[in-house]
């Protein structure tokens, strides 16, 4: 299938009449990256900073990518599994032994990648923890300390506290930092050069001006040290949304993906048991969860399907199996397995700026794979 010609013109019109201050979108299929754009708003939208000067029009702009760390996260994690490190099945006390705790005691792995463990997406003293620069394992700690949403397996609400508890879990069994193994099990042999699940610390004075700056949220501020922009956060490597990187490495992971785990070249990144299993339906088989969750809010592990009556549908053109992931500093990943197509777009707005505009650019693409 070949892409339209004129795709990327209307993207670049579309892209010119939003408010975006930056924009960069990679789409493909899976042999290689297919189109590429990046936008930059006129002066007058964009904030006056060294990164902006620093970074110019380059092809590989860097950026905070967000929640889209999620999926990335999951599998390596069912690729663990995959290699017999542990059952997804298995509970978090077996890992964690603060998760013996009684209503925590039924929390499974599978439930962490799913959503459905009923811990917090955020925790209530989240702007507390941040301002006392707090570790991940702080972050898992105080995690241990609340009381679930309701019963593990019984609903499905979204979840970044899950994540926190499954690095926790990933670092005590490979016996490394989660951010080791994301760079030597995907990051290197996909030769995503500009990622980092956190920026190193020794590289961190070189590489934060690379990494565009980041509009701040109403909940954050310019002047706090902790913020999406600060050294804290973007070396920390949140594995709930901590990973730096650029729409074309975004775009050799969702290959990779179409491959059923091999890279661009056919070196086997992921085996194709982990892929087929991360992105496959894994809440329609969990019969406590309410009927309309199971049948039209389905979870794989880590990877949310095009919810097509939602607000954040990835996009209307794109069918319900397709997979994804927003992110809240205005990121979207999509993978259309069915017609090998995927589709990457980065900003620098947080998601309630941003998501119309990305939709709409979505939906360019997405349209453009079905003629």
């Amino acid at each position: 299938m070949q892409w339209p010609n004129d795709l990327r013109d209307r993207l670049k019109q579309t892209a010119d009449r939003t408010q975006l201050e930056h924009v960069d979108i990679a789409a493909g299929d899976e042999v290689a990256v297919q189109l590429r754009l990046e936008h930059t708003g006129p002066p007058s939208t964009r904030p006056a900073s060294p990164q902006h000067s620093q970074m110019g029009e380059r092809a590989d702009r860097r950026y905070l990518i967000a929640s889209i760390t999620k999926p990335i996260v999951s599998q390596l994690t069912v690729q663990m599994a995959a290699d017999g490190a542990f059952s997804l099945n298995a509970h978090v006390r077996e890992f964690l032994e603060s998760f013996s705790r009684g209503p925590l005691r039924n929390i499974t792995i599978r439930h962490l990648l799913t959503h459905t463990s009923g811990l917090p997406d955020m925790l209530p003293n989240n702007n507390e923890l941040r301002c006392q620069h707090a570790t991940q394992s702080d972050f898992v700690h105080q995690t241990s300390m609340v009381s679930p949403d309701f019963a593990a397996g019984t609903n499905c609400r979204y979840s970044s506290m899950g994540f926190a508890v499954l690095a926790a879990i990933i670092e005590q069994v490979s016996g490394q930092p989660l951010k080791t193994l994301a760079r030597d099990r995907l990051f290197s042999p996909l030769g995503m050069n500009s990622s980092w699940l956190g920026l190193p610390e020794d590289q961190a004075d070189k590489l934060m001006p690379t990494v565009l700056p980041c509009s701040l949220p109403l909940w954050q501020s310019n002047g706090t040290d902790w913020n999406w922009n600060s050294r804290y956060w973007r070396t920390m490597g949140a594995s709930w949304g901590g990973m730096i990187s650029t729409a074309e490495d975004l775009g050799q992971f969702a290959i990779m993906i179409l491959n059923d785990g091999r890279s661009p070249s056919g070196d086997a990144v992921l085996s194709s048991a982990a892929v087929n299993a991360g992105t496959r339906n894994q809440t329609r088989h969990m019969g406590l969860l309410p009927e309309s969750d199971r049948k039209h809010r389905p979870w794989g592990m880590g990877w949310r399907f095009n919810w097509l009556d939602h607000s954040s549908c990835f996009s209307d053109f794109l069918p319900p199996s397709a997979i994804g992931h927003w992110g809240a500093t205005g990121t979207l990943l999509w993978i259309d397995r069915r017609s090998k197509r995927w589709c990457v777009i980065l900003t620098t707005q947080p998601y309630e700026q941003s998501q119309g505009a990305i939709q709409r650019l979505s939906n360019i693409v997405a349209s453009a794979t079905l003629r």
